[in-house]
């Protein structure tokens, strides 16, 4: 593994920040998160890209060398755009504060995490099934065969293709050597949370967010199995934060459309279910015409962000489905219906959810200075959003012999239709008021931003909550 690493450190480094300069605004580039971020989707984005078009050839194209020598014209080509927007930045922007104690620490809990999953990851080779058998299986495959097979047609060849890569550079079959990679990737999905909720409001919320993650149990497991989650966790929240980006602010839209499409067209060239992003845009798109009464003057530069975004992800986003097509596959390959009936539907799958509405709800009406709405409206939607949820999520087990007995039902349905009524009617108030300008731009952003989640939410609440790796 440490043998390999120098490899994905040419692909992720040196390959992605040079093109990650380019990309971003020349204002951006101070911030060191965000350009590591870009980077570590960009360099291998052009890898793997690189690498399908020699991998379909009809006779073996995937040597080092030859991959090597394409990634380094395509860095320097990163490097020449980036050089354009070298001049210097005007001054005056004040320094960041320093970091408080508590975020120090998160820091610290982030770095032993991570180093922690490294050890793991470099220890083990491939030992999960889908890992072992599917993805770590294309990446042996390829490297044998020096191509990639017509007859293979299942997901996207993002991770696959980095497998095969490490193990060309090392000159043999090599499940360490390929797993290389996924520290990467674990590294990326943090940084995401960081530049979502860093970017979108504070760098203490993009601290606390990256924690959120890091620390969490189930990331930590899947950190090490080499599957597609962490991947697609990392680009799918990328491609969100540019999108929000582009969506609520008002400089560098398009450029920061157009990243978000960019990434987009990874996360499709890594996994379908990515797909769900684009319905998240289009419903956002709905709820902006909508909330300005159909006024194309109004509505004309959200739509115009949403269209950049759609067109720039088709490039890579589209690759391999039409490749499927040219080759007589299904375009899209989806896990059998059998997996599609063991789905939960639980109230446990609205946990995160259950426990951010407490803090709010706390945050309300502990607050010293704060006003304090309808208390009596506020508890009747609680003990309604309770009474929808607790049920099934008491009673949940991971793959229950009867899962239909778990799943909630028409009345709980109601109940959380109910009391979620009442709370927005309680809550709403707080951010409308004209004296809380800054509350409003939160809650906007916030909005947006759970819109844009909620397609991807219920496509896995509805057919893949049967594990929770695929939330």
């Amino acid at each position: 593994m440490l043998a390999a690493t120098p490899a994905f450190l040419w692909v992720y480094a040196g390959v992605g920040i040079p093109w990650a300069l380019a990309l971003l605004p020349r204002r951006d580039w101070r911030n060191r998160a965000l350009v590591v971020c870009l980077a570590f989707v960009a360099g291998p984005m052009l890898l793997t890209a690189w690498m399908f078009v020699l991998g379909s050839a009809d006779h073996p194209l995937l040597r080092f060398d030859l991959i090597f020598g394409g990634t380094l014209v395509m860095a320097l080509m990163g490097v020449l755009l980036a050089w354009r927007k070298r001049q210097p930045e005007a001054s005056g922007v004040p320094p960041p504060p320093p970091l408080a104690t508590d975020e120090k620490l998160l820091i610290a809990l982030i770095v032993v995490a991570t180093a922690l999953r490294w050890l793991v990851v470099a220890y083990w080779p491939f030992t999960a099934y889908d890992a072992l058998w599917v993805y770590g299986y294309q990446g042996r495959l390829y490297t044998l065969l020096g191509m990639i097979p017509q007859h293979i047609d299942y997901y996207p060849q993002f991770l696959q293709l980095q497998y095969t890569y490490a193990q060309l550079a090392l000159g043999g079959i090599d499940d360490h050597a390929a797993r290389a990679v996924l520290p990467f990737l674990n590294v990326g999905s943090i940084l995401a949370a960081y530049v979502l909720g860093a970017r979108l409001f504070t760098r203490r919320v993009g601290i606390i967010a990256a924690a959120m993650w890091a620390l969490y149990p189930h990331m930590g497991e899947w950190s090490r199995f080499g599957d597609l989650e962490i991947p697609q966790a990392f680009l799918f929240t990328t491609a969100a934060a540019f999108f929000l980006l582009a969506w609520t602010g008002t400089t560098f839209r398009r450029r920061y459309a157009l990243i978000a499409g960019l990434v987009l067209g990874v996360a499709l060239w890594t996994k379908p279910t990515a797909g769900a992003l684009i319905w998240g845009v289009l419903l956002l798109v709905v709820v902006e015409m909508a909330r300005v009464r159909f006024d194309w003057r109004a509505w004309w530069p959200r739509f115009e962000v949403a269209c950049l975004t759609g067109l720039a992800c088709i490039p890579l986003g589209g690759l391999w489905y039409v490749r499927n097509l040219l080759l007589g596959h299904p375009p899209l390959v989806f896990p059998t219906g059998f997996w599609l009936t063991q789905a939960s539907r639980s109230g446990a799958e609205f946990g995160w959810l259950l426990l951010a509405l407490l803090l709010l709800l706390a945050l309300v009406y502990f607050d010293p200075v704060g006003t304090r709405p309808d208390s009596r409206r506020t508890l009747a939607g609680l003990l309604l959003v309770l009474a929808a949820l607790m049920p099934t999520l008491i009673n949940f087990h991971i793959m229950p012999a009867d899962i239909l007995s778990h799943r909630m039902g028409i009345i709980e349905w109601v109940l959380l239709a109910l009391g979620a009524a009442l709370l927005w009617m309680s809550l709403r108030p707080l951010a409308a008021s004209p004296a809380s300008g800054t509350v409003q731009i939160i809650t906007g952003k916030v909005g947006w931003a759970l819109l844009l989640a909620l397609p991807y939410f219920v496509t896995w609440f509805y057919s893949y909550s049967y594990h929770y790796r695929l939330s």
